[in-house]
């Protein structure tokens, strides 16, 4: 991390737009509060990923059973035993069947949710199974209309990997640059409040030698920004700005 300049070293007159990067400037913290943003989404991401790849396993296996099944099953009538169907954060038609292989097999298989009000206990169904392995088994409508279809799942598993990989390179981006850049301290112009925004005009001096104006926004809530600030109007009157360069730069 590049070393602040004498003023930003005054905390008590510097207002972060982002109360975290305080840890940076005062060097007890290696990153600013942007990167930690980064990681956060980046796990977040990979926790919809695993979730995404649990539903495309559970498609692939369904899949390669339903092929056998068409390819090399035979059917037989079968009976609906019990009917389950979840209205909670997911809406799921859940249904057990019995059909004789012989001996008799009871299985559970799921349909999707629009397809529940054709099913009812007691009613006989037509049910795919395997001779060999009559474990492998599965309503022949299930089979023409699959809960999980494949394909979209492969597809949206693969849209999850993009993005989490582009969201790997740019918390890979924004770590390297903390070591680049450089803490300056900056002056703030003027500073508005419009219900939880913090709006902030600021002016620093360029390593170059040229000043720089800007404007930032921001989340007041976020800020080191107080109530009791509002009696003291002169005060915080400074701003600390990470700088890479003249095109690339960012309030902390």
């Amino acid at each position: 991390m590049a070393d602040a300049t004498e003023p930003v070293l005054d905390i008590e007159r510097v207002l972060f737009l982002d109360e975290r990067n305080r840890r940076f400037v005062e060097k007890r913290s290696p990153v600013t509060a942007q990167v930690q943003d980064a990681r956060d989404l980046f796990w977040q991401i990979a926790i919809v990923v695993m979730l995404f790849g649990a539903v495309l396993f559970v498609a692939a296996t369904t899949h390669l059973v339903n092929s056998q099944l068409t390819k090399s099953g035979r059917v037989t009538t079968g009976t609906i035993t019990k009917k389950v169907e979840y209205h909670q954060k997911i809406h799921l038609c859940r249904l057990t069947y019995r059909f004789s292989g012989p001996p008799i097999y009871e299985r559970v298989t799921e349909v999707p949710y629009d397809m529940c009000r054709d099913f009812t206990e007691g009613q006989v169904v037509e049910v795919l199974y395997d001779p060999q392995q009559p474990l492998y088994s599965n309503l022949k409508v299930s089979i023409r209309r699959a809960r999980y279809p494949l394909w979209p799942a492969v597809f949206v598993f693969l849209v999850v990997l993009v993005i989490i990989y582009s969201q790997f390179l740019k918390l890979q981006q924004v770590r390297s640059l903390c070591a680049q850049g450089q803490v300056i301290c900056g002056s703030m112009i003027r500073k508005d409040f419009e219900m939880d925004r913090l709006t902030i005009q600021y002016s620093f001096r360029a390593p170059a030698g040229f000043t720089i104006r800007s404007q930032a926004e921001g989340l007041t809530r976020r800020s080191n920004w107080r109530h009791d600030m509002q009696f003291f109007p002169d005060q915080p009157d400074l701003v600390a700005v990470f700088f890479l360069s003249e095109a690339e730069y960012y309030l902390l």
